[in-house]
């Protein structure tokens, strides 16, 4: 039998090339992914990403935090946030590690999720398109 319990603490380790930029050449990053909460209704993923080949690369790392809950009816919801943590003194262009960082993190989330949204619609045959199912979940969020 499978307990639930013993998914916490459960670790990955990766790396990856990251494609050159506007302001950096391509460079491998370094992630370690693990799993904080687990239960019947969420989990959630943290991960750490470092990527030390980049001007100032050895002075910060991208923490991200991904909750996924079960909403019940076939339906949950992705949280996710970044953090631009620094070791030691953050350097003077802090902001525009920030801001790089943050910006790549949304898009990485927006793509994610259309990508879960049309495995479900797959999964489930419905008609509707996928612009339609985020249309209709960013007016639900902004009447709530």
């Amino acid at each position: 039998e499978i307990n639930q319990k013993d998914f916490l603490g459960a670790m990955r380790k990766c790396q990856y090339l990251m494609p050159k930029s506007g302001i950096v050449k391509s460079n491998t990053a370094y992630e370690e992914h693990y799993i904080a909460e687990y239960n019947d209704y969420s989990f959630i993923v943290r991960k750490i990403t470092r990527n030390p080949d980049v001007p100032y690369g050895r002075s910060f790392e991208c923490h991200v935090q991904t909750v996924f809950t079960n909403l019940g009816c076939n339906q949950s919801r992705m949280v996710a946030s970044v953090e631009a943590k620094f070791l030691g003194r953050p350097p003077m262009v802090a902001w525009q590690i920030r801001n790089g960082m943050y910006s790549g993190v949304t898009d990485f989330f927006v793509a994610k999720g259309e990508i879960i949204c049309e495995h479900a619609l797959n999964e489930t045959n419905h008609s509707r398109s996928i612009e339609e199912s985020i249309h209709e979940e960013w007016d639900a969020d902004t009447v709530s």
